[in-house]
């Protein structure tokens, strides 16, 4: 299941940065199977959707959107969130930071499997996958804001497989 947020996140970014016109054709393609919304209020941000419902809108958006306005699309997305790494005390430990980023991620793009092992107690290993090639600079600009809203990432190198994008986060 997918928050209605993650979903109004998308249509959000499409209908600022291609108007009416792409908001149209993004609810066009999402609807072409089966209808799943007929106006932007149908879709409410605290209620549980079906992952498909995410998938399509996203697909959709993949197809009106060029990579670099992905990549914005994702920064958008990830700038929204509701997420904090730190409390009173100051930011969270590594492990404490990587458990809050998967169960970020896990909530808000359910239909990616995220994951994280250590690698030492500084450095971390960070995994988004089942993810197509085209959904890589939405993935991407997620994690640059995640990444900027912790601050004390010191270094991040990525590589990309198949269906999968792999981080190596050291604090």
């Amino acid at each position: 299941m997918v928050q209605g947020m993650s979903i109004k996140f998308i249509i959000d970014y499409v209908s600022k940065k291609k108007g009416i016109e792409g908001l149209n054709k993004l609810k066009d393609m999402v609807n072409e199977k089966r209808v799943i919304f007929m106006k932007e209020s149908d879709i409410k941000p605290y209620e549980n959707y079906p992952g498909y419902y995410f998938a399509r809108v996203l697909e959709a958006a993949t197809n009106i959107l060029d990579e670099n306005e992905l990549l914005d699309m994702g920064k958008y997305f990830g700038e929204n969130i509701d997420v904090s790494f730190g409390n009173v005390l100051g930011k969270y430990p590594p492990k404490k930071t990587m458990e809050t980023l998967v169960l970020v991620m896990r909530k808000y793009l359910p239909i990616f499997h995220t994951g994280y092992r250590s690698i030492t107690t500084k450095s971390y290993w960070l995994l988004v996958s089942k993810l197509k090639k085209e959904y890589y600079p939405f993935i991407e600009g997620v994690l640059q804001s995640l990444f900027e809203k912790h601050g004390r990432i010191n270094e991040v190198k990525k590589a990309y497989g198949e269906d999968r994008v792999e981080y190596t986060l050291k604090f």
